[in-house]
């Protein structure tokens, strides 16, 4: 027997031949591998020079999509969510810095997140050495200061 499938997503909901199905996974249920999540920050966030280039190349790599203060609101947020369908987060808000490790940061940085094939956050791996993805994850643990004194 042949069957003839069309898919169409509209609002988060996939219709299948139109039958409706569950929408794709949240970004909560992106996660690191529990052995990834359990690696310390290799870096030290006392040091001011790691959290200054970090924010550096978050300016470079990040702020289109999750905005100067990681706030989810950069220039292309609303077009990335529309062709994504997902939203970039808010890394400045407590209850998203609290449920991130620093090493499920840096394996989400790394690898990026690519779910049915459409690209929701690239993965820096190949493009920016280990120690700046630490970097990197300095600087957005600095967000969440700034979160709260506004």
């Amino acid at each position: 027997m042949h069957w003839s499938v069309r898919c169409v997503a509209v609002a988060g909901v996939i219709s299948v031949s139109g039958t409706a199905m569950a929408a794709p996974p949240s970004v909560e249920e992106w996660d690191a591998p529990p052995e990834a999540r359990l690696v310390p920050n290799a870096l030290s966030a006392t040091n001011a020079e790691h959290v200054k280039r970090g924010r550096s190349l978050f300016m470079k790599h990040c702020v289109t999509c999750h905005g100067n203060e990681g706030r989810g609101d950069g220039p292309s947020a609303r077009l990335h969510a529309r062709r994504s369908g997902y939203a970039p987060r808010d890394l400045s808000r407590p209850d998203v810095q609290q449920a991130l490790t620093d090493g499920e940061m840096f394996w989400k940085l790394t690898n990026g997140w690519r779910p049915a094939g459409r690209t929701v956050m690239p993965g820096l791996g190949d493009e920016v050495s280990e120690e700046d993805r630490w970097r990197i994850v300095l600087y957005v643990r600095s967000l969440a200061a700034r979160s709260d004194a506004r």
